[in-house]
Formats: structure tokens, C-alpha cells, sequence
């Protein structure tokens, strides 16, 4: 692995453990437009609390799904390559 993969590896285990150490809110996906709008609002502001790069948030707020929400987001993993999916 080159130096700098490694620095970005580093940085993105130590950017991951500071969003995990402030209790990152989790969604459930709980049928509630706001719930859902609230969680999205809480994850934005704890990004920009700790100056997340742009290119790690999707990973890290995937992380804080759970049941059905992450059921659907593996889904959707899955069937990003089929034909026709945009």
C-alpha cells in the first residue's frame, strides 16, 4: 500500500471513530417523513461538527442504518449495476 493510501485509510478509521464516539443518530426507517428528516438533519450537523470530508458521509451514515433501512440501502447496493437503474 502506498504512503498516501495509507494516510487516507488512517484518516478515514480515525474520522469514523470520532462520528461513532458522539452517539451518531440511527434510523430504523420508521414510516415517518419527519423522523426520517430528522435523521438526515442530525447526521449533517455532527459531519459538520467534525469537518467530515464530503466523500466519507454516505459511508459513515450507512453505517447508522438499521433494519429495514438497511435492508433497503443493501438492496439498492445490489441493484445500482442492473440495466436501467438511475
Amino acid at each position: 500500500m502506498e504512503a498516501k493510501d495509507k494516510k487516507i485509510v488512517e484518516g478515514n478509521s480515525c474520522m469514523f471513530k470520532r462520528v461513532a464516539s458522539h452517539n451518531s443518530p440511527i434510523h430504523d426507517s420508521t414510516p415517518n417523513p419527519k423522523a426520517f428528516e430528522d435523521w438526515i438533519r442530525g447526521m449533517e450537523k455532527l459531519f459538520d461538527a467534525l469537518q467530515c470530508p464530503k466523500e466519507w458521509k454516505v459511508g459513515f451514515a450507512v453505517f447508522n442504518l438499521k433494519d429495514k433501512a438497511d435492508l433497503w440501502w443493501a438492496t439498492m447496493q445490489e441493484r445500482q449495476h442492473e440495466p436501467g437503474f438511475d
